[in-house]
């Protein structure tokens, strides 16, 4: 009922121009009760097993009866990474010339927008590049957020460490692992199912190491394990505020503000 009031208010607004459409579009949302769309983040160096497991979190949102699309940005020539979401029939946009936490964030507030006129998705899943950074992630879907207060709100932005090679990373770019789990609202030590116990103890020790009091979950697409709580997560949960300033403050004595 509602969304045919909106598409009615979208035909007459047409005429009017992009942005009186969208003022129309607020003004019907408003008051009228339209549960709020997600937009949940996930960042983790390539390689880590992104895509595999939002790709089982997808279907496991899909059989609670919610709408979910996918916003993959890649810096490459061919998006391995939507050809893979889309052969599993989930709704998926492409945002590529740049990283969404710096040179595309106002790409992302278009994009954003345009799933939501087309599609009016429960949950858009965000997978950017290997190098986005979790602050960066936040400040930009901040930006979108703006521009649509009352239809929008974050999930806690999700970092995804490599169980197999957080080890090689950490020699080659230390810096960005370090970056990216001292920002993040939730840890995700994935691949689980492919290392024993004592290995995987050692990598939750590493996390700990760098941000002691981030949340951690341990996931495996293969296994299924913790899909679940990563869509409770990311559909019921709001950015924490957590302090980060510990953990910043080490950061920034090893390598400078």
């Amino acid at each position: 009922m509602v969304f045919n009031a909106l598409q009615y208010l979208e035909s007459r607004a047409v005429a009017h121009g992009a942005q009186e459409q969208w003022n129309y579009i607020i003004n019907a949302i408003e008051g009228a009760g339209v549960m709020k769309m997600r937009i949940a983040q996930v960042t983790g160096f390539l390689g880590s097993g992104k895509t595999s497991f939002l790709i089982e979190v997808a279907k496991e949102m899909s059989s609670r009866g919610l709408k979910v699309a996918t916003i993959v940005n890649d810096v490459g020539h061919i998006n391995v990474d939507r050809r893979c979401m889309e052969v599993h029939g989930i709704h998926t946009r492409e945002i590529s010339g740049g990283c969404i936490c710096c040179e595309v964030q106002g790409t992302l507030t278009t994009t954003v927008t345009n799933i939501f006129m087309s599609f009016r998705p429960d949950v858009i899943l965000v997978e950017p590049t290997g190098v986005a950074i979790p602050l960066g992630l936040r400040q930009a879907a901040a930006e979108t957020v703006k521009r649509m207060p009352k239809m929008l709100e974050q999930s806690p932005i999700i970092t995804f460490v490599d169980a197999l090679r957080i080890d090689r990373l950490m020699d080659n770019v230390r810096r960005l692992v370090e970056t990216q789990i001292v920002e993040a609202d939730v840890v995700l030590i994935n691949k689980v199912d492919a290392v024993d116990a004592l290995r995987l103890q050692c990598v939750t020790d590493m996390v700990r190491g760098i941000n002691p009091q981030v949340r951690i979950l341990y996931g495996s697409s293969r296994t299924g394990q913790g899909v679940k709580e990563v869509a409770d997560l990311m559909v019921h949960e709001k950015v924490s505020g957590q302090d980060m300033t510990e953990a910043e403050d080490r950061f920034d004595k090893e390598y400078g503000e």
